[in-house]
């Protein structure tokens, strides 16, 4: 009797622990906050997105187009290397041509934060905020322009879009994912 009352006090014992495993690495795996960089279609930048964010797997004209786990809000990413540009293009320059083509796109195109510029360690972010519409709908349209310090020759235009209803909540995020912005790691590691 005590052999079987042993038995059966292991086996409790061993289901409460697989359960307490299994429950803590399941809750462990989806909880996670952990943000990942991804890069844009030839390696050479990365941006670093929230848990849930991923890359857009339909055809579109970005070098890099993730979208957040519900699809609320997105950052698409548009690479330039000097190199392929006129001697009197400039960042600047590429980021008007880029507003005036989504202006033709949209009605109501209008300002909704005026022109700032932050200037980050390692790189210059200039950032203005439109509204405008769309398919009977209302979308807010950040454009930032990011230039890098450490390689003057590449800069990215990225345009992140969220419903206006939402932008407090996730202006903290897409600014985030903006600052994060740098050149890859593998780009620096083969220029040397």
């Amino acid at each position: 009797m005590v052999s079987g009352l042993i038995k059966f006090l292991v086996l409790v014992l061993v289901i409460v622990s697989i359960g307490s495993c299994v429950g803590g690495c399941v809750g462990g795996m989806t909880k996670s906050n952990a943000s990942k960089f991804i890069s844009t279609s030839d390696g050479m930048v990365e941006l670093s997105f929230p848990a849930g964010w991923h890359k857009n797997p339909k055809k579109h004209p970005y070098d890099l187009q993730c979208l957040s786990k519900e699809s609320e809000m997105n950052t698409g990413v548009f690479q330039f290397s000097t190199k392929d540009l006129a001697r009197d293009t400039t960042g600047k320059t590429i980021l008007g041509f880029q507003i005036e083509d989504l202006r033709s796109k949209r009605q109501n195109f209008e300002i909704e934060e005026p022109e700032e510029i932050i200037k980050l360690e390692n790189k210059v972010l200039t950032t203005i905020l439109f509204s405008g519409e769309k398919d009977k709908s209302r979308y807010f349209y950040k454009y930032t322009l990011v230039e890098f310090n450490d390689n003057s020759e590449i800069f990215i235009v990225v345009l992140q879009v969220a419903v206006p209803s939402l932008w407090v909540k996730v202006k903290p995020i897409l600014n985030e994912i903006i600052k994060s912005a740098r050149i890859s790691q593998n780009s620096v590691e083969k220029a040397k």
